[in-house]
């Protein structure tokens, strides 16, 4: 390995450790409400960790074909001193300035989504409702009025013609009515026993 290999080798680590700062303040100020007793906590820090080595490394490739020397983990712990350092306190006020812009930007949006979209898809499914429940209304008032026009006169009609008959021949029809509904209790009744026996 050349010397102008070490040394790219190297301010690619330092680099790179201060890339593992940043990514590791991101990380905690993204995911800070998450429960760290869960055991999704050790499925999170694993692909974590395993993404940023996977990175590294894709660095080291690219710089001396992923040769690994004492130095570049020294030059790591230097590069992630540096970053705590000097550049932990701006990188988190910029994060933070862009957290801000983000959450900004989705609250609009969303206020957007919910005005063009949900308020007016609300609005039309309670209008649709309402007139629904008023046709239904309507058409059952006027189907009742319909049935009592048309046969309030044929009710009239058979009264009419129920003054008109002998009170023998109302006597007999109403024992004969009676004895249809014993009949059909007597049925119903040994039907509901037959059932309960089954």
């Amino acid at each position: 390995m050349t010397l102008t290999t070490q040394f790219m080798t190297m301010i690619s680590m330092i680099a790179g450790g201060i890339y593992i700062g940043a990514a590791m303040d991101t990380f905690e100020r993204l995911f800070h409400k998450r429960n760290k007793r869960s055991w999704l906590e050790y499925g999170w820090q694993s692909a974590f960790w395993i993404t940023q080595a996977a990175f590294l490394f894709f660095i080291l490739y690219s710089v001396n074909y992923g040769e690994i020397r004492v130095y570049i983990f020294v030059a790591l712990l230097c590069g992630y001193a540096a970053y705590r350092a000097l550049f932990q306190r701006s990188y988190n006020r910029i994060l933070e300035f862009k957290i801000r812009i983000f959450v900004s930007i989705f609250r609009f949006l969303k206020r957007l989504f919910d005005i063009f979209i949900v308020w007016p898809l609300t609005t039309s499914i309670i209008i649709s409702k309402n007139v629904l429940l008023w046709v239904y209304r309507f058409l059952y008032k006027g189907i009742f009025i319909v049935f009592t026009v048309v046969f309030y006169p044929i009710l009239l009609l058979f009264r009419l013609i129920w003054k008109l008959i002998p009170e023998k021949i109302k006597k007999y029809l109403l024992h004969l009515a009676g004895f249809y509904d014993t009949i059909k209790n007597i049925i119903v009744n040994k039907w509901n026993s037959k059932n309960k026996d089954e």
